[in-house]
């Protein structure tokens, strides 16, 4: 008989003391059964080490402690670099886990390079909370080899995937100036065999005042218009605005190592003059016509009249930082 495939559980921590022991215990209880727990701690100042000596002891879990603070993003890269599982589960550490969780992902990848899923939502008490990941997000989850959606949007959140290992050979290192790994992570899917969605909720995602990211609720949709037309903040915008255009430039220069085709490298260049258009106050008939081009891609959610209404947008706003 074959032997069922090693999965790696790539686990960050940084201060996690308070969650930590209900995270590890329902990763031990998967009914999945060939699992290791790799665990990357990024200097912790409370009690996580202890904990994680603890089930090292007892469960043989693997563990690291950085010699200097890192960021979650080269912490998860660390975890993620010790890993040897033919699969790689992302775990973060406040989380909780159905026991079956591990056991889906790997019959569902197929021939897929990252699987990702809905999550159920629960506050710091473990009480759970209304609506799901996708549905409070208002994020649409896509399957496939979708490079340009990827690089302006992420609708897979870390703690729902499971990747296939060889990945790595494209993910590692995490480029500079990356802001999440989990987003980088299905930028690098894209390019080699896809990813796909998976609607089960199999992760209770917690939502704390801690969170370094979580799920962002969804206004309805006159709130969302006015949102857009009218602006959340300047410095929201201009974050966004300049996390687009250093994306598109920073991938352009990474076109050999993610193997662009000629389409996707003039994709780049439009959607990276795209935001710097909107940055510097640039040509507006340039920035409308591009925002129309590429309407599918940059207003993903929104339903068709709500999406010509963002678009129209950038024809009638002033300058818009």
């Amino acid at each position: 008989m074959r032997e069922i495939p090693l999965v790696s559980v790539a686990l960050a921590t940084y201060n996690g003391e308070r969650y930590l022991r209900r995270q590890l215990d329902s990763v031990l209880a998967q009914t999945y059964r060939n699992i290791e727990i790799v665990v990357s701690d990024d200097c912790s100042r409370d009690g996580t080490v202890a904990i994680l000596e603890e089930y090292r002891r007892a469960h043989g879990i693997t563990f690291r402690v950085n010699e200097r603070n890192l960021g979650f993003v080269r912490n998860f890269e660390r975890a993620l670099a010790g890993c040897r599982g033919e699969f790689i589960a992302l775990s973060d550490q406040d989380d909780i886990w159905l026991p079956e969780k591990i056991e889906t992902l790997v019959r569902e990848i197929g021939p897929h390079s990252l699987i990702y899923t809905d999550a159920l939502l629960i506050d710091g008490d473990d009480q759970p909370l209304p609506g799901s990941l996708v549905e409070v997000s208002g994020v649409r989850p896509v399957s496939g080899t979708c490079f340009e959606y990827f690089v302006c949007n992420n609708c897979v959140t870390g703690c729902t995937a499971m990747l296939r290992r060889d990945l790595l050979a494209t993910a590692l290192p995490i480029p500079e100036a990356e802001t999440y790994h989990d987003w980088w992570l299905a930028v690098a899917a894209s390019r080699r065999n896809g990813v796909v969605y998976h609607a089960a909720k199999l992760t209770e995602y917690r939502q704390h005042a801690h969170n370094y990211t979580g799920a962002n609720v969804r206004a309805g949709l006159p709130a969302r218009i006015a949102a857009h037309l009218m602006g959340k903040t300047a410095a929201e915008k201009r974050g966004y605005y300049e996390l687009l255009a250093n994306r598109a430039r920073r991938y352009r220069a990474m076109a050999d190592r993610l193997n662009l085709t000629p389409a996707e490298r003039s994709f780049l260049e439009e959607i990276g003059e795209y935001a710097e258009s909107l940055l510097s106050g640039g040509n507006r008939m340039k920035t409308f016509a591009l925002a129309l081009k590429y309407r599918e891609t940059l207003f993903p959610a929104a339903g068709r009249w709500e999406k010509l209404l963002f678009v129209f947008s950038k024809l009638i706003a002033a300058r818009a930082i």
